[in-house]
């Protein structure tokens, strides 16, 4: 659409300057300067007039080609939306079925060799149970047989033992068998007083024979506890001979540490270290006279045997191993440092006697 615009606007414009002249001489004459300057406004009008009509027809056909563009990709978009869904259908169904298919042929081979292994296993399990079955009937046959040769051994003893018993307490059967007989008999006949006195008598009987066989029994533990008196004293006895009452004097060693260190050029210093449990080695008199024999020039250093050293090693890694683990990387490192540095063949040692 064509239009006009009209635009009034006041421009200002500065200006400056200089101006020379020259006058007359009144007496010498000459020439001089002037400096001028300001600002000059001036409005000025602007008619614009915008003939749009070109551009309108343009944009119109413009518009007309889109809406067919738009009307096209609209189309297009279509089409490629079916296509799309078409071909992802059509390889989702092929995946689908080639992954089942995958699948399916795995779990049929696993099941085949699943089943082979499983027949070879119940095969396998089956000669098991035959050879199992054949055990048991074996022992079966064993422990019959095992059985009964042990029961006749033992049916064997227990009728020996019961002749035995018989035969040792043979009076007190006899006895019993009798009193049976006297009972039944008593019982039996019709004198109801004579079954009440043997009644009586029967339960003094019975009353002394209990008392008898309690008396053999104390008198049987009483012979048991005398033996093993007897055979304790015995044993003392034998032991108190065995032993030796005598008191043997034997040295006794333990290590002390002495040290001497240079303070100055003319001064040495010289201390002893000792155990805390050695009490006598914790005096100062002791400690003075064992420091003067380890500095008396009689004494001479030597190289320590080959048995201390051996011991001395022992003692020093059974030590090394408790205080430092292994299961630390810097323990380790450490305790094989010690190892490295510590030569305990060259340790010099002096051999005195404190009596």
């Amino acid at each position: 659409m064509s239009y006009s615009r009209k635009y009034r606007e006041r421009i200002s414009v500065p200006y400056s300057g200089t101006v020379r002249y020259n006058y007359p001489a009144s007496q010498n004459g000459g020439s001089s300067s002037v400096t001028y300057s300001g600002i000059a406004y001036e409005d000025v009008d602007v008619n614009i007039d915008v003939d749009t009509v070109a551009f309108d027809n343009s944009v119109e056909s413009c518009n007309t080609n889109v809406n067919l563009l738009t009307g096209a990709v609209v189309a297009t978009e279509v089409a490629q939306i079916a296509s799309i869904d078409k071909n992802s259908k059509k390889v989702a169904n092929t995946i689908i079925e080639g992954f089942f298919g995958y699948i399916r042929s795995e779990i049929s081979q696993q099941i085949a060799e699943l089943t082979q292994g499983i027949d070879s296993q119940l095969m396998h399990l089956k000669e098991l149970s035959k050879a199992v079955i054949g055990k048991k009937k074996q022992m079966e046959g064993d422990f019959l047989r095992i059985s009964s040769r042990y029961i006749k051994t033992f049916d064997d003893l227990n009728n020996e033992l019961s002749n035995r018993i018989y035969e040792l307490d043979k009076p007190a059967f006899i006895f019993k068998k009798e009193l049976d007989n006297q009972s039944v008999r008593t019982t039996n006949n019709d004198l109801v007083n004579t079954v009440a006195v043997f009644g009586k008598e029967g339960s003094i009987l019975h009353s002394k024979i209990s008392a008898s066989i309690t008396k053999k029994r104390a008198l049987d533990t009483l012979n048991k506890a005398k033996v093993f008196l007897w055979q304790q004293k015995k044993l003392n006895n034998t032991v108190q001979k065995s032993m030796l009452n005598e008191s043997i004097e034997s040295p006794q060693f333990s290590p002390v540490c002495f040290i001497e260190k240079k303070l100055d050029i003319n001064q040495i210093s010289k201390d002893l270290n000792a155990p805390s449990f050695v009490s006598v080695l914790q005096e100062n008199q002791t400690k003075n006279v064992l420091i003067e024999q380890f500095a008396a020039s009689t004494n001479t250093w030597g190289a320590i045997p080959k048995e201390y050293s051996d011991n001395l090693k022992l003692y020093f890694n059974s030590e090394l191993n408790k205080t430092y683990s292994d299961a630390d990387q810097h323990s380790v490192r450490v305790k094989e440092m010690i190892q490295k540095i510590a030569i305990l063949s060259s340790i010099q040692i002096i051999h005195v006697q404190n009596h």
